[in-house]
């Protein structure tokens, strides 16, 4: 009995990682160009696959209105999440409801401009993740991960007074992830969408995934304890 990659359940769906609403859908894209084919799908019960719809649709929400994100991430926003939003305004306003005017600055150049800011769900948010890296951990390996996680959004950045130095520690442990996985293969047949790489140190030790969404969206997780 195969059964799914959270628990153990019997598998009676195939979940996508990420979720399937991240990939643009074939209307949304030049002739030719197809962003959905070999996507990574794993075995899950119902409540690890279709009782997470919301979630997903958050996830997407987020990322699409993220500055880091490329050009395909943007175009979703403008295509995909319009049409959501025009259809069922409640989840823009619920994420919405607390935003503010905020000042972002790139930390490279020292450019400021004006954006928007709005408070994200943390623990929603580490569910989230916990997640997809499991799932991701289940495809990669071919087994089931049960050790500690921890996970670092490295696309999640403060407004808030003393957000010049979060978002420096920010921007400075994203640096050192990437050096980390510089020398590593990337996985994913659609990388401007989704792509991941692993680093695997052996037997005992901790595994470091890092996660990339529309290229921009970077996030680091560490697996701790794995048998």
């Amino acid at each position: 009995m195969t059964t799914c990659y959270m628990c153990n359940d019997r598998a009676t769906s195939s979940e996508h990682v990420p979720p399937k609403c991240l990939f643009p859908e074939q209307k949304d894209l030049p002739e030719g160009v197809n962003l959905r084919k070999s996507l990574i799908t794993v075995p899950s019960c119902d409540l690890h696959n279709s009782k997470k719809s919301n979630d997903d649709e958050y996830l997407l929400y987020l990322l699409v209105m993220s500055i880091p994100s490329n050009d395909i991430g943007k175009n979703q926003f403008l295509s995909k999440i319009l049409r959501a939003i025009s259809r069922n305004p409640s989840l823009i306003k619920k994420l919405l409801a607390n935003s503010h005017s905020a000042e972002a600055e790139n930390l490279c150049t020292n450019e400021r401009f004006e954006t928007i800011g709005f408070l994200v769900q943390d623990s929603r948010i580490d569910t989230i993740f916990e997640h997809l890296s499991r799932a991701l951990y289940y495809h990669h390996f071919n087994k089931k991960s049960n050790g500690e996680l921890k996970i670092y959004p490295n696309f999640l950045l403060s407004t808030e007074d003393n957000y010049k130095e979060t978002n420096k520690k920010i921007a400075e442990a994203d640096i050192m992830s990437e050096k980390l996985f510089s020398k590593e293969p990337c996985y994913g047949s659609n990388p401007d969408v989704f792509k991941y790489c692993i680093v695997d140190p052996g037997v005992g030790e901790p595994k470091f995934l890092r996660l990339y969404f529309y290229e921009g969206n970077r996030v680091t997780v560490i697996f701790m304890n794995e048998d």
